[in-house]
């Protein structure tokens, strides 16, 4: 088989939507960086959307596969645990403490991750959980600390509040609660829209 032919079946439809997911989320922290953050938000929270449709599209047309599943989860480190962790370090708390809390939740990412590559969902059939939360929560909690600091410029509590609730939330992604799979992916969407109207609202 020709190596392009290769790559093609084994990305797939499903793996198109999430190298899109992917690309979004790297323009998002490019956006970051340079300090666009209305922009950096809404390309994230886009990127958000595509990760929870490159499932769906892989259930809807029988294209699921350890491929896919493995490049989801590569993905997942940028779009959430790397974009979560250039909010901190570039915005939410500046400098040593910020970027130091950056690692750890870029290192709690991948453990998280890999155990999830290795051990898969648990056996409670036919609802699926995870162990652990999953990474979305740390990229998700960082937009809204990133919304706060700029609504609420004055408010020194802020950085502080976000080093403990992103260390909690860190450290859950290693932990053996139970996250419920299926059902819930209108749930996640709704976040969506509250986040988006705030990064418009009081993000420049």
């Amino acid at each position: 088989m020709p190596r392009s032919s290769y790559w093609l079946k084994a990305i797939g439809p499903a793996g198109a939507v999430s190298l899109a997911s992917l690309l979004l989320a790297w323009v998002a922290i490019g956006l970051a960086i340079s300090g666009s953050l209305r922009a950096s938000v809404l390309c994230a929270l886009g990127a958000f959307l595509l990760d929870m449709l490159d499932g769906f599209v892989a259930r809807r047309l029988g294209v699921s596969s350890e491929f896919g599943r493995q490049l989801d989860s590569f993905i997942d480190v940028v779009n959430y645990s790397l974009y979560a962790a250039v909010l901190v370090g570039f915005h939410i708390i500046p400098g040593l403490v910020g970027w130091a809390l950056g690692f750890v939740i870029v290192a709690t990412g991948i453990l998280r991750l890999i155990r999830f590559n290795i051990e898969g969902f648990t056996d409670d059939e036919p609802i699926k959980y995870y162990r652990g939360i999953v990474v979305c929560h740390l990229s998700l909690g960082a937009i809204v600390f990133l919304i706060l600091t700029q609504l609420l410029p004055d408010a020194a509590w802020i950085p502080w509040l976000a080093v403990v609730v992103l260390i909690v939330l860190s450290v859950l992604q290693l932990s053996l609660i139970r996250i419920r799979k299926t059902g819930r992916q209108a749930w996640w969407a709704a976040l969506v829209v509250p986040l988006a109207v705030g990064a418009i609202l009081w993000l420049t």
